[in-house]
């Protein structure tokens, strides 16, 4: 274990601010956006499917589709499940798997009891991915969904973040709108991001995690990658019988869900069905299997359990991996995204039984669900896990750790986010660490705080930390 951060540290509520895509075009402009032919006679029949699909009416009687709920969303791109009670990726199925913890945009939200849905295309018989390709990721509690479609033309993967409305949206919505099965219906107002908009001037920037194939494609360039930091088995924070680690996942999910709940848009009975391997299996046949900064399972998980012989099914105490420790170390100096956690769950016990009683409540009688069940994270687990400081670390330190990851010169440098570098710190005018410094001392309910409270968690003393370092 590399160290536990002060005990005043704690976990945010876990939530993005209300006005983060404020800077977003209007449903009417984002559509003309998506659906922009660039000179194409054809478009949108040579475009990845996502834009194939919603931009039918550049076509003579073309018809956008209006997806009302999850399963109709997926219908329109041809990852309905088609036989509930069938295979994973089989009998007319996409393919899907479950994660249990996170260092995607929606990080601070992922755990056990509401992990990230992965649905996707399956491999082709031959084993090789289908022509237009399709990953789209599911997770509970907001009013979005983040999809990565293959654009056959242009042979790179496109990446989007997809909004959605509900009747909740204009006076705020609670969990029981967005953490029950009341989030996956009731849509309105689909509106499509890609990631070269001004998306990618927001949080919700893909390239930040995507960024970096080190493939040189004809044309394109150095594309943005498929991620899986877990390619390797037992692929240790995915939900899977087949492993130690995914059955513990799996019977805390259970634990709370129930075995007749579906989840977002897989079918319970299919739940159990979870196979990280067929992602693994994909993203290698989709020429990603090399994974900047990959997450070694196999050795991992064991030092895990020499050190704590409980783990994975008990989480505390902490477990320690001096295999973990040295890569993390890259994470936190900078030059790759946050590791993910060494040990397989990443919940505090108590609240995970506190939050696990609450929603079988909910699903017993029908009430509503008015707790945060996200809100399960291992205080003491926080800093190892990404998300909060390392003991001891000066501005610079933490500068690099809190910010480098959405702030670095490899990113996109037209936008006005990219005036702040910290990995080009000693350069930067005065006036960008100026503005640096009133950012950090933002409240934490604007898009424009520095770091967003969904990414990270930061006592007063760090931040004067940080500060004291811009003012030199």
């Amino acid at each position: 274990m590399v160290g536990e951060p002060p005990s005043s540290i704690v976990a945010l509520a876990p939530t993005i601010p209300g006005d983060v895509f404020t800077t977003l075009n209007d449903p009417v402009a984002a559509h003309a956006e998506l659906c922009d032919p660039g000179g194409d006679p054809a478009f949108p029949d040579h475009a990845d499917r996502i834009t194939n699909r919603f931009c039918q009416d550049a076509k003579p009687g073309g018809v956008v589709p209006t997806p009302t709920s999850l399963a109709e969303f997926l219908h329109v791109l041809d990852l309905d499940f088609a036989t509930p009670g069938g295979g994973n990726g089989t009998d007319g199925n996409p393919a899907f798997a479950i994660l249990g913890h996170s260092s995607a945009l929606t990080a601070r939200k992922v755990s056990s009891i509401t992990p990230t849905a992965f649905v996707f295309s399956p491999l082709e018989p031959d084993g090789t991915v289908p022509l237009d390709y399709i990953f789209v990721a599911f997770d509970p509690g907001e009013s979005f969904l983040e999809v990565a479609s293959y654009s056959p033309s242009d042979m790179a993967v496109n990446f989007y973040l997809v909004l959605f409305d509900k009747a909740c949206t204009a006076t705020g919505c609670g969990p029981d709108d967005l953490l029950t099965r009341n989030q996956v219906t009731g849509w309105s107002n689909i509106r499509i991001y890609e990631s070269t908009t001004a998306l990618n001037n927001t949080i919700a920037d893909c390239r930040q995690c995507h960024i970096g194939s080190g493939r040189d494609v004809p044309d394109v360039g150095d594309p943005l990658i498929l991620r899986m930091q877990e390619i390797e088995a037992p692929h240790t924070h995915w939900f899977s019988t087949a492993t130690t680690g995914g059955q513990a996942l799996l019977d805390d999910f259970h634990a709370a869900h129930g075995t007749s709940e579906d989840y977002g848009p897989i079918p319970a009975a299919m739940i159990d069905k979870a196979d990280p391997a067929l992602m693994a299996k994909f993203i290698d046949a989709a020429g990603f299997g090399t994974q900047p900064n990959p997450f070694q399972s196999t050795v991992i998980e064991q030092e895990v359990m020499d050190s704590a012989p409980k783990q994975p099914a008990v989480n505390v105490p902490i477990g320690a991996s001096a295999t973990w420790t040295a890569s993390f170390s890259g994470s936190i100096a900078g030059h790759f995204i946050p590791m993910p956690y060494h040990d397989v769950k990443i919940t505090d016990p108590d609240k995970l039984a506190h939050m696990t009683s609450v929603y079988q409540q909910h699903l017993a009688d029908g009430s509503p669900l008015t707790e945060d069940i996200r809100d399960v994270f291992l205080d003491s687990g926080l800093a190892e896990m990404g998300f909060a400081p390392l003991p001891a670390m000066n501005g610079k330190e933490l500068l690099v750790q809190q910010c480098q990851q959405c702030h670095h010169a490899k990113l996109d440098p037209t936008i006005t986010r990219d005036k702040f570098l910290v990995d080009e710190l000693d350069q930067m005018p005065r006036a960008e660490k100026d503005l640096a410094i009133q950012r950090i001392q933002m409240g934490v309910d604007s898009r424009l705080t520095m770091p967003p409270p969904l990414f990270r968690s930061l006592t007063q003393a760090d931040r004067d930390r940080m500060i004291e370092e811009l003012s030199k």
